[in-house]
């Protein structure tokens, strides 16, 4: 049976971490088994001191990362919203399946923040 919006609602989620300059994994642990996590909204958020690029990253359950959103420029005063402008939390921008975990990377820098919103689903 498929969540509605309301349930959704109730279990949406949001992770936070700084993302540096090598591969950063976002999650703690990778997805659960037999669960989809559905990622609806990234936030970067800029440094203060100088422009950065970001980009995001699958991870695949072997520890292979593919880049899904490549050089995205952050601002230093700035919030980059993916996707830009609105959002709808029934229509995720990236699926992650168990086994798996979403990464981000800065050019350069101590790095910035990424604030990622999510949801999971568990298949029976």
């Amino acid at each position: 049976m498929p969540i509605d919006r309301r349930k959704i609602m109730e279990i949406l989620q949001t992770e936070a971490k700084v993302v540096g300059t090598s591969d950063t994994d976002i999650f703690s642990s990778n997805v659960p088994e037999k669960t989809f996590r559905y990622i609806v909204r990234i936030d970067l958020i800029g440094d203060g001191v100088a422009s950065r690029t970001v980009d995001i990253k699958y991870k695949d359950e072997s520890g292979n990362y593919t880049t899904k959103f490549p050089m995205i420029p952050v601002p230093p005063a700035d919030v980059r919203q993916i996707p830009e402008g609105s959002w709808d939390i029934e229509n995720p921008i990236l699926v992650l399946e168990g086994g798996t975990n979403l990464a981000g990377k800065v050019n350069a820098g101590a790095g910035i923040s990424l604030v990622v919103t999510w949801w999971d689903d568990e298949v029976l």
